[in-house]
């Protein structure tokens, strides 16, 4: 260009570029789209792509183990690029696209957030929280739902990401977060579109088990009526079967005596209408309202039924000592250290003998002796006058989620086994390779399955006797009637 401006006339550039299009682009086409075609096909094509997907991720490693929000925004933004290319450049191009989806499902399951966390399955539980930040809100939601959709496609835990759906699903149900119904049934219809019935059988039997409760407390409302109860709180309960929850069992607890009246004529109430049934109250989900009337400003304090275990005995008395508090709740002592460490750390209750520059520093059982005496904060003020103290303790959250990975763990092994058995039933003999191909097969789109495991399972049923080696031929299994 630079030399037909200063050797030629002007009107020679125009007539001289669209010549060299013909020449070089538009006469070569065939050409180009044949060795585009040879690329396309090429495996080492996609690791055109993978670096700038995993320099994504990188950026954000350090923050995202603890950021759904920001780590599943950020692979929408990686695939939105990557489609745009397919769209624009490659006009859809089929195997362009599963190129794009190939490269998608690798960076989306094995990228450096996972090596970070040392758990492959951490995208699944982090779309899974993505989730519920989204369904806490309670507003329109169907765009996002469709872009969840998207990602969840690519995920390969698929049971992960059900198992914490389920739990966080029960924990929004628990705190009445039932603006988002229409959204919450749009998510689980989406999902059993995607797996299956089976797949969110467990999420609807929670909406049902809501409705029961609903039915549950106007028929107990009615039943204090006619006994003539009057001295109960004013309080909501949630009845779950026990099949459609996998909760930890609940820490030993003495009710407070403010409430005892309430439990006991409910407990009443629900044996004499299902008396083949027990009832197990699950404290470290329930939670509740109190009020301060020792300030001159009224507080309303959200706690949780064991934080309000703890404030109430200061009704009894004005000072305890952590030993008489620990052995008037019956908590066990290290969630009692850490619930009476979120009371100190808000000021409602304070410890002279504790130097609470410490108690910013993060919660150490070390802090809090035995013998150490607590005190009613009577000169407690805050801006607001209502404070949300049922904050879940860290270790109690991460203990929960160290158990769902264990119940995980076994309902995959549960899975496999009934897939072993029912292959081998319908063969009757199979050999050992074919037999964990088509185990592989059957139950790849549930999740990523690992060799070792199916082996394990194998050897588990041969130990059960559901399957032996086969006596005369090497590799042969067969099935045991």
């Amino acid at each position: 260009m630079r030399r037909v401006e200063s050797y030629l006339h002007s009107s020679t550039l125009a007539p001289l570029i669209e010549k060299l299009e013909q020449i070089f682009i538009l006469d070569q086409l065939e050409a180009i789209y044949t060795e585009a075609k040879t690329l396309l096909y090429d495996e080492n094509y996609s690791e055109n792509f993978r670096p700038k997907a995993i320099k994504f991720i990188e950026r954000i490693s350090a923050t995202a183990i603890d950021a759904p929000t920001e780590y599943v925004k950020l692979v929408l933004k990686i695939h939105n690029e990557f489609f745009k290319v397919a769209q624009n450049f490659f006009n859809n191009d089929e195997h362009f696209i599963a190129v794009v989806d190939k490269i998608c499902r690798n960076f989306i399951n094995n990228n450096v957030l996972t090596e970070a966390a040392d758990n492959a399955r951490k995208p699944a539980e982090l779309l899974a929280r993505y989730c519920d930040i989204l369904l806490r809100k309670g507003s329109e939601i169907e765009q996002e739902v469709d872009q969840i959709m998207i990602v969840f496609d690519y995920v390969k835990d698929k049971d992960v990401f059900e198992k914490f759906y389920h739990r966080m699903l029960f924990k929004r149900l628990l705190c009445n977060v039932r603006e988002s119904k229409d959204c919450e049934e749009s998510m689980i219809l989406r999902l059993k579109n995607a797996c299956g019935l089976t797949y969110i059988s467990k999420l609807q039997k929670l909406f049902q088990d809501g409705n029961v409760s609903k039915t549950l407390l106007d028929q107990y409302r009615i039943y204090c009526e006619k006994k003539k109860i009057n001295d109960i709180v004013d309080f909501t309960v949630l009845v779950r079967s026990s099949n459609s929850l996998s909760l930890s069992a609940s820490s030993n607890f003495i009710i407070p005596i403010e409430l005892k009246q309430t439990f006991d004529s409910f407990t009443k109430f629900y044996m004499e209408q299902h008396n083949t049934r027990k009832l197990i109250w699950l404290h470290q989900h329930s939670k509740g309202d109190l009020q301060i009337l020792y300030t001159d400003k009224k507080y309303i304090l959200h706690v949780s039924i064991y934080q309000m275990g703890i404030l109430l005995l200061f009704n009894k008395l004005s000072s305890w000592t952590v030993e008489q508090m620990q052995d008037e709740t019956q908590i066990k002592i290290d969630l009692f250290l850490q619930v009476l460490y979120s009371l100190l750390k808000s000021k409602l209750i304070k410890c002279y003998e504790i130097n609470h520059d410490l108690l910013d520093k993060g919660f150490n059982a070390s802090y809090i002796k035995m013998n150490y005496t607590i005190h009613i904060n009577e000169n407690f003020r805050s801006k607001k006058t209502r404070l949300n103290l049922n904050v879940p303790c860290k270790s109690v959250e991460q203990q929960d989620t160290e158990n769902l990975y264990r119940t995980i763990d076994d309902d995959r092994r549960t899975i496999i086994q009934a897939a072993i058995v029912r292959i081998m039933k319908a063969r009757q003999t199979l050999k050992y390779a074919l037999l964990v191909q088509e185990v592989i097969q059957q139950l790849s789109s549930r999740f990523e399955l690992r060799i070792p495991m199916i082996k394990k399972c194998i050897d588990i049923l041969i130990e059960k006797e559901y399957i032996e080696r086969h006596p005369n031929e090497h590799g042969m299994l067969r099935y045991l009637a």
